[in-house]
C-alpha cells in the first residue's frame, strides 16, 4: 500500500512540476507577443491613427499604397502592378496629402456595426472573393496587423460587408467609409504628383525613398 502511495505522490509531484514549466513559458511567449492595447473593440484597426504607418489597398488586381513619412505627411505611391512597379517613385505632394490624410483618418475610426455568421462554402455576403482587399500596417512593419475582405453593399445602401481575415465572421460598417477610400484613390491616381526618373531621385528633395 506504501508502495503505491509513493509513486502517487511522485506522479502529483512531476504533474505540478509540469504545470509549473508550462505556466512560465507560455507568461514568456505572451510578453513576446505584441497585443495593441488601449484601443476600443468596437473600431474595425485594432490600433489608433497615430499607430498606422501605411494602408495598402488591392482593388480589382491593382495594388494601391499609401504611407507617411517621418514628419508625418502622407504620400500615394501608385499603382504597384507588374507594369510599373520598378519605374514608379513615390513623393509626398501637398494637395493629395490632406486628401490622403482625411480619407484614412476618417477609416481608421470605423466602428463595427453587426456580426455576421458566416456559412460553410456560401460567399452570400461578397468576402470570399473580394474587389476589394485593405492591408493596415504599423510604422516600420513588413507585415500588416490588419486585413480586410471587403465584401458587398448590405440591401438598405448604408452599410458594407467586412470579413477581417482570420476571423470566424463578418461585420458590418457603414458603406461611406468604403466609399471614401474608394474616392482617395481615384482622386490621387487620376492626379498623381509628377514622377521624378529613378536616375534624378536622390536629387529630389521630395522625393521619399522606401
Amino acid at each position: 500500500m506504501s508502495s503505491r502511495r509513493n509513486k502517487l505522490v511522485a506522479l502529483w509531484i512531476a504533474v505540478g512540476v509540469l504545470a509549473t514549466i508550462i505556466f512560465f513559458k507560455e507568461r514568456q511567449l505572451s510578453s513576446t507577443i505584441e497585443v495593441p492595447s488601449g484601443h476600443s473593440d468596437k473600431f474595425l484597426i485594432p490600433v489608433p491613427l497615430d499607430q498606422i504607418g501605411a494602408i495598402e489597398i488591392l482593388r480589382k488586381g491593382q495594388l494601391h499604397r499609401f504611407e507617411h513619412d517621418d514628419k508625418g505627411t502622407w504620400f500615394y505611391h501608385g499603382q504597384q502592378d507588374a507594369r510599373d512597379a520598378r519605374a514608379h517613385a513615390h513623393r509626398a505632394d501637398p494637395l493629395s496629402a490632406n486628401t490622403i490624410a482625411e480619407a484614412i483618418t476618417m477609416f481608421s475610426r470605423t466602428q463595427k456595426e453587426q456580426p455576421i455568421p458566416l456559412q460553410p462554402g456560401s460567399d452570400e455576403y461578397g468576402v470570399s472573393r473580394p474587389d476589394i482587399l485593405v492591408m493596415v500596417y504599423q510604422p516600420g512593419k513588413t507585415d500588416p496587423i490588419a486585413r480586410f475582405a471587403i465584401g458587398i453593399v448590405s440591401p438598405d445602401g448604408y452599410s458594407r460587408y467586412v470579413l477581417p481575415v482570420g476571423a470566424k465572421e463578418a461585420v458590418t460598417i457603414a458603406e461611406y467609409q468604403i466609399t471614401s477610400l474608394m474616392a482617395m484613390i481615384d482622386a490621387v491616381s487620376k492626379n498623381p504628383a509628377p514622377m521624378m526618373p529613378p536616375s534624378s531621385a536622390s536629387e529630389g528633395v521630395a522625393v521619399h525613398k522606401k
